[in-house]
């Protein structure tokens, strides 16, 4: 079983949160598909340096590289 992508939420330089995308979406009041989208390189392209969008970064464990 795959184990799900954790990701770190962040308002401009401000962390959010940690978990996965339905986490992240329920904690912070955000839809599903809205946070989703946010963690594709098309959206932080298009934020730009606005501190007002919500941006997930994937976290990565050491073990998923080798």
């Amino acid at each position: 079983m795959t184990k799900a992508k954790e990701y770190i939420a962040y308002k401009g330089d401000r962390p959010l949160g940690t978990g996965t995308v339905k986490e992240l979406a329920e904690g912070l009041g955000y839809a599903y598909s809205t946070l989703s989208f946010n963690t594709s390189p098309s959206a932080h392209k298009r934020s730009g340096d606005s501190d007002r969008v919500v941006l997930l970064y994937e976290i990565k464990d050491d073990e998923e590289e080798d």
